[in-house]
């Protein structure tokens, strides 16, 4: 059997391989911007004193350029960070390869070697314009330079735990919506209508022919709704009540196309208490029944058995319809997202010439 795929009906939004950092960016390029001026601004107000109290004599000129310096060394440093981490560039494509501490130990050193190179220009740029607002030589100026970039770091680094944080927000109401809105589809798609009338045009015909196997039918049917009534609308259920369920269920099945369909199980009971989403199997085989042709000749048959490590496997056999049943794919679609809010997997379609596979994951 060929390894399985993702069904293109049904596939998840990409995630980033293990080991890679990734920019879980929320604010916009405005917004990061405006807080990264306003740190600038603040710390080129906080250096003032400090260069303005020891001079005897300070211009406002002075003063101002003073502040603007400070200003613009940050917003320098804070432009390569926004560069290294939010541009489309090569540099920033390599970086976003690297795992997370080793992304920001680069980033750092880069920032570094950018801002110095920055001061060193300024620093000769000044001395031909004759700018002398401190006599420090340069190797003074280089650590004033590494002590700046490591206080223009922490806030970086604070920006970016704030983002990831109002990331995770965003991404669990997203979570909390489509779980939500599966659990919606899920009620849609509970037992069809026309299976109810084929219920009760089956049970019709089963009371004047067969009272006795008319009340268990009804015994069954009402296995059937009160499952529904109970789980309908839980995120998951135990397996063991999901397959007691399926059985009630293909009991309908059964009594409507006897000899037609037929289904196998062959679970161990040590896996039976992991957690499913709860109608999982019986739209599985709805689905099976809705596709292919039902019947003595060409009978339906779904297999259930368990795939090591954690997977529960449905397969049933395929013999299109003459005319096919219209489909939008929204059971399995909706399947697919009860699945991954339930255990952060995907559910696995493999159709071939012959038969149907579905692989739905068993999380211990």
């Amino acid at each position: 059997m060929r390894s399985p795929v993702v069904s293109s009906a049904a596939s998840p939004p990409r995630r980033p391989k293990l080991g890679q950092a990734q920019a879980h960016i929320v604010f916009s390029r405005r917004t990061y911007l405006l807080i990264t001026l306003a740190v600038s601004i603040a710390f080129g107000v906080l250096v003032l004193p400090s260069a303005i109290l020891p001079r005897k004599h300070t211009s406002v000129g002075e003063v101002l350029l003073t502040f603007f310096n400070t200003v613009l060394i940050f917003e320098v440093q804070f432009g390569f960070h926004y560069l290294l981490r939010y541009g489309h560039n090569p540099v920033r494509r390599w970086l976003s390869r690297q795992p997370g501490r080793t992304n920001r130990l680069l980033r750092l050193l880069l920032i570094m070697l950018g801002t110095s190179l920055y001061s060193i220009a300024r620093h000769y740029g000044d001395w031909h314009l004759g700018i002398r607002l401190d006599n420090n030589p340069l190797g003074v100026t280089l650590a004033v330079v590494l002590i700046v970039t490591m206080v223009g770091a922490s806030f970086q680094l604070a920006i970016e735990m704030v983002e990831n944080s109002r990331y995770l927000a965003l991404e669990n109401e997203l979570l909390k919506r489509a779980q939500l809105q599966a659990r919606y589809e899920s009620l849609k798609q509970q037992l069809s209508p026309h299976f109810l009338f084929n219920s009760l045009s089956t049970l019709g015909e089963l009371i004047h022919d067969e009272p006795a196997a008319a009340a268990l039918f009804v015994e069954e049917m009402a296995q059937v709704y009160r499952y529904l009534l109970h789980h309908g609308e839980q995120a998951a259920v135990p397996l063991h009540e999901e397959l007691r369920f399926l059985r009630s269920y293909m009991y309908l099945l059964q009594m409507r196309f006897g000899e037609g369909i037929r289904l196998h199980i062959d679970l161990p009971a040590a896996i039976q208490h992991r957690l499913v989403p709860p109608l999982a199997l019986q739209l599985l085989l709805e689905n099976a029944v809705k596709h292919n042709t039902v019947s003595r000749r060409q009978p339906l048959v779904i297999d259930l058995d368990f795939v090591a490590p954690a997977t529960l496997r449905v397969r049933n056999t395929r013999s299109p319809r003459l005319t096919p049943e219209p489909s939008s794919g929204t059971g399995l679609r909706n399947l697919t997202n009860r699945v991954r809010l339930l255990n952060q997997q995907t559910l696995l379609v493999e159709p071939t010439a012959a038969n149907f596979f579905v692989y739905l994951p068993l999380p211990a």
